[in-house]
């Protein structure tokens, strides 16, 4: 009986544990990391980490150009 109720225990504990799938482990020289989000998360971090730096270099580029415009003595870049 003893037996049974530790194996009913254990099967329990089994099918209710959450899913790992949804967490990443990375080792790294700095240390391990672990990441508890979704891999749906993590991509829609990284697209919008992407998207805000295509709008800084954007943005850089911008400012270069005005200033170039400023000064008449120096060259236009072009892109």
């Amino acid at each position: 009986m003893k037996y049974l109720l530790a194996g009913s225990l254990i099967a329990v504990g089994l099918y209710t544990a959450p899913p790992v799938q949804a967490q990443s482990i990375d080792l790294r020289p700095g240390g391990p990391n672990i990441d508890l989000r979704s891999r749906r998360q993590r991509e829609r971090d990284f697209d919008r980490e992407e998207a805000r730096r295509d709008m800084r270099r954007d943005e850089r580029r911008r400012r270069e150009i005005e200033e170039d415009d400023d000064d008449d003595d120096r060259p236009r870049r072009r892109y």
